[in-house]
């Protein structure tokens, strides 16, 4: 009964903790990684194309990568946005999470692992 006990306050405070750990990365700011040339920002209310689930028809240059590791994936994707209109960039395809966190609890002969991925990964292009 006290091993019961003992695993149901560890998962409890595993809990809490990973909660309590994501208001860290709220507002989190987008980080930019370029591949090469850069290009003049675009105006704040221009409209960019985002691609999540295809790749756009017309040719295009990949020039750099977005990040945003913040919990909320409309802020994220919303700071991406703005992070690509300063570049200069045509479009964005997002290519997936940009972080993960996880704890493994011992119990017994296994371990319990609970784990969350976070964020946005975008890939800022220009057409030709």
């Amino acid at each position: 009964m006290k091993k019961i006990g003992l695993i149901f306050c560890l998962l409890t405070s595993l809990l809490i903790l990973t909660r309590c750990a994501s208001t860290g990365f709220l507002m989190a700011k987008p980080k930019v990684t370029l591949f090469g040339e850069t290009y003049p920002p675009k105006d704040e209310g221009t409209k960019i194309d985002i691609f999540m689930t295809n790749k756009p028809t017309q040719e295009y240059i990949e020039f750099a990568k977005i990040t945003c590791k913040d919990t909320n994936d409309k802020w994220s994707l919303e700071q991406i946005t703005k992070k690509a209109l300063e570049i200069g960039a045509d479009g964005i395809i997002i290519v997936g999470k940009a972080g993960a966190t996880g704890v493994g609890i011992p119990t017994g002969y296994s371990t319990y692992v609970v784990s969350e991925v976070y964020g946005i990964t975008a890939i800022a292009i220009k057409y030709k």
